[in-house]
């Protein structure tokens, strides 16, 4: 069984479109829509995620993981903003919208948009095309997953605080802006949810065959969609200007090092992941 041809359209219209968004959102006039950017990019892969992960999982599966990353990631989002574990102290302005408590609407299925690709691509990456989690794969796809999501936000969390002000971190830090701890408690926030979903999807017993995993362009749409958000930084390299920004702790930073130092990390990241993972489905005689 191929994807029906609508499922089809409809993904390559949500790579396509992140495309867009990536190399918009690079441009100087993209400041202003920041916000709106944000939302778009977060509804396409979250469309993204729910036509190629309902056809894998069934709907009640999907829905299981979708609850789960919602609330591991709003919780440890709360916790991190009244406590400053383990993020760091920071808080969200008004960019992204209303708020539930103090972490906009929009963070928690943006997580899942993003985790599902890396859920995926921690499958090509291991080999595990059959999809089945085992003793072997329980602990080894959720700590896979979890770098590549680093990854992500690592390319984009300077630019999107201390640049675009869509979040403030209180005490700044040392990577333009955002301290060492936000990544460690990146880790930590994916990791737990990636494991929950690893723990539950393992209770459920073996996941049903689904025809599409046979075929190479079922894996090549996840790994495309994920490489498009590399785009971004990478562009962004190319049309800053050479001013000065200064974050939330009075500290000024050069906005040409900044974004040239975000592209140079996806590129050799989220780019790298993306080409290692395209070559694996590539060359995997069992796919079609």
């Amino acid at each position: 069984m191929m994807f029906n041809k609508n499922s089809e359209l409809a993904l390559w219209f949500l790579v396509a479109l992140s495309i867009v968004l990536s190399i918009f959102g690079a441009t100087p006039f993209a400041v202003g829509f920041a916000g709106s950017l944000s939302f778009i990019g977060m509804v396409a892969r979250l469309l993204f995620a729910c036509i190629h992960g309902t056809q894998r999982l069934g709907w009640r599966k999907f829905g299981m993981i979708f609850a789960i990353t919602c609330i591991v990631s709003w919780g440890y989002e709360s916790l991190s903003i009244a406590t400053g574990f383990p993020f760091g102290h920071y808080v969200y302005s008004a960019e992204l919208g209303p708020k539930l408590g103090a972490v906009p609407l929009m963070i928690m299925p943006d997580y899942f948009g993003v985790c599902y690709l890396a859920w995926v691509i921690a499958h090509v990456l291991l080999d595990k095309f059959d999809r089945q989690i085992d003793s072997r794969s329980l602990f080894a796809i959720p700590v896979i997953a979890a770098f590549i999501m680093v990854m992500w936000d690592m390319s984009i969390d300077p630019a999107s605080s201390t640049v675009k002000h869509e979040w403030i971190w209180r005490d700044g830090g040392g990577y333009f802006g955002v301290p060492f701890s936000n990544f460690l408690g990146w880790f930590l926030c994916v990791y737990t949810l990636f494991q929950l979903w690893a723990i539950y999807l393992i209770r459920t017993k073996q996941l049903e065959y689904c025809s599409l995993d046979d075929y190479k362009s079922s894996w090549y749409f996840p790994i495309f969609l994920y490489g498009s958000i590399f785009i971004q930084p990478i562009m962004a390299a190319a049309f800053v200007t050479d001013c000065t920004i200064t974050d939330a702790s009075s500290q000024v930073w050069q906005l040409r090092a900044l974004f040239q130092s975000l592209g140079l990390v996806s590129l050799v990241t989220m780019f790298f992941v993306t080409c290692l993972a395209f070559f694996k489905v590539q060359k995997n005689v069992n796919l079609k």
